[in-house]
């Protein structure tokens, strides 16, 4: 069932800004017409504030009644997230009136908000994300669980992001690729990651250690530890930053102080990191376009490759495209994108795209690329 996507505005749920401070707060001027009166135009420039101010990026489904229940559930709440707003100009004309506000939108409160991460999650056609963390246990009996993997798996999850399952991750933790992946090869966490089908890698390693008594004569143990995580963006291969968080904990039990202290640690990351990182690698995406890979099979002559080419670049949304490479021979045509919007609206895009005599024929697409065949 095709979707039809309706963009309300770029999406900007959370913009960094300079060093690592983080923006919270967006000024905007919009403005709000109704018949009925001022306060309801008022309310809807509010709605188009943070419509622009925050960026909601909605589906609009006509067979899913429940997203326009979500789509009003969100945009009903607008006046929360603005903190103040001045009107700039009024004009009533024909029963018709015009209200132009200045207001001050609060990213704040919308970062915490799982209706609209729910809503920014099915616009980005739900990206898959994998966590292989790797944990170090000094002076401290190893535990026979991932606590820190299965603790940001858990805090994702909340959020609505789709994980990778932890039963497959399980599978590989001991091969080569994911042991060059937790040594820092982002090649190696980037290949893993499309294998499975994961838009964004999360890897790491946490260093647990048993420091002594937290308390002369107590028995409590003081269990410290340090957890750094890095994210990449499979697709391009990128890294998008790291984080490094330390937690702490007393507990007679070795065991349950780290248990304690890593969730600590997780949790730091998670709220002071992880989610600003990807949401802000979403906005990127959406504003400069998302990596797309198009393949092309059937392209047998050189002039049919530079057709598809120039075709293919004039596509409204197409931000750049490089030529990954044509093999005459087999003639299979790759192309990295960068595309604003989804691998969906491409496909439509190029299903049934005449070029001369032949034509383009979408034969399977996923989040992170297009397949097509040329005849």
């Amino acid at each position: 069932m095709k979707k039809t996507i309706l963009l309300l505005s770029g999406l900007a749920i959370i913009i960094f800004a300079a060093g690592t401070a983080y923006s919270t707060q967006k000024v905007v001027e919009t403005e709000g017409t109704s018949f009925s009166s001022k306060k309801d135009a008022i309310r809807q420039a509010q709605r188009a504030a943070v419509e622009q101010g925050v960026g909601v990026f909605i589906h609009s489904e006509t067979e899913t009644a429940n997203y326009v229940l979500q789509k009003d559930k969100i945009l009903a709440r607008s006046k929360g997230y603005i903190t103040s707003y001045t009107v700039l100009e009024e004009e009533k004309k024909d029963k018709k009136y015009t209200v132009k506000i200045k207001a001050t939108v609060s990213l704040d409160k919308i970062k915490d908000d799982l209706i609209a991460m729910k809503i920014l999650l099915e616009s980005m056609e739900r990206p898959k994300l994998m966590v292989l963390v790797e944990e170090d246990y000094i002076d401290m009996k190893k535990p026979g669980m991932r606590i820190a993997e299965t603790e940001i798996n858990s805090l994702l999850a909340a959020r609505g992001f789709e994980l990778v399952d932890k039963s497959q991750v399980e599978k590989v933790q001991e091969q080569n690729k994911a042991r060059q992946a937790l040594a820092g090869n982002i090649s190696a966490a980037s290949s893993l990651g499309l294998s499975f089908g994961a838009q964004y890698v999360i890897i790491g390693k946490a260093v647990v250690q048993d420091v002594g008594e937290a308390f002369a004569g107590t028995g409590l143990k003081s269990i410290q530890t340090s957890l750094q995580l890095k994210v990449i963006q499979s697709q391009s291969g990128l890294l998008l930053g790291s984080v490094v968080k330390n937690g702490v904990a007393a507990h007679i039990s070795p065991l349950t102080g780290a248990t304690i202290s890593l969730k600590n640690s997780v949790q730091k990351a998670a709220d002071e990191y992880l989610i600003d990182a990807i949401t802000n690698s979403f906005q990127d995406y959406l504003n400069n376009g998302a990596p797309l890979k198009l393949h092309i099979t059937g392209v047998k002559t050189f002039k049919h490759y530079k057709q598809i080419t120039m075709e293919i670049q004039s596509i409204e949304s197409v931000v750049s495209n490089k030529k990954e490479g044509w093999n005459k021979a087999g003639g299979l045509l790759a192309i990295d994108l960068r595309y604003k919007g989804t691998s969906e609206e491409l496909a439509e895009k190029l299903d049934g795209r005449s070029l001369g005599k032949n034509s383009l024929e979408v034969v399977d697409f996923a989040p992170d690329r297009v397949d097509c065949s040329f005849h």
